[in-house]
């Protein structure tokens, strides 16, 4: 955005496209481990960093905030494994 102070008028103005707050989404994701290397501390890791930075842009303004209120591992509940991730400063 630019304004013309003399004017008192917005030039090229940018559209912000937001979803509403309290919208739910549903996702599914898959893992296919090779090696039987465990990818498990990295999801949950992601997840959480997902929770506090959130999604897209202007996340200072409270945009993109993602909060997981259901995770289900082969039909377990994980939410508190979700709960326990440590992020080291």
């Amino acid at each position: 955005n630019m304004i013309d102070r003399i004017r008192g008028v917005a030039e090229h103005p940018r559209n912000t496209e937001r979803v509403p707050a309290g919208a739910r989404f549903v996702f599914n994701l898959t893992l296919r481990c090779h090696d039987g290397e465990d990818l498990l501390p990295t999801v949950w890791r992601g997840l959480k960093l997902l929770e506090l930075t959130g999604l897209g842009g202007s996340g200072s303004r409270g945009y993109g905030k993602v909060q997981f209120t259901q995770l289900a591992l082969d039909g377990q509940d994980v939410l508190d494994r979700l709960a326990q991730v440590k992020l080291a400063a």
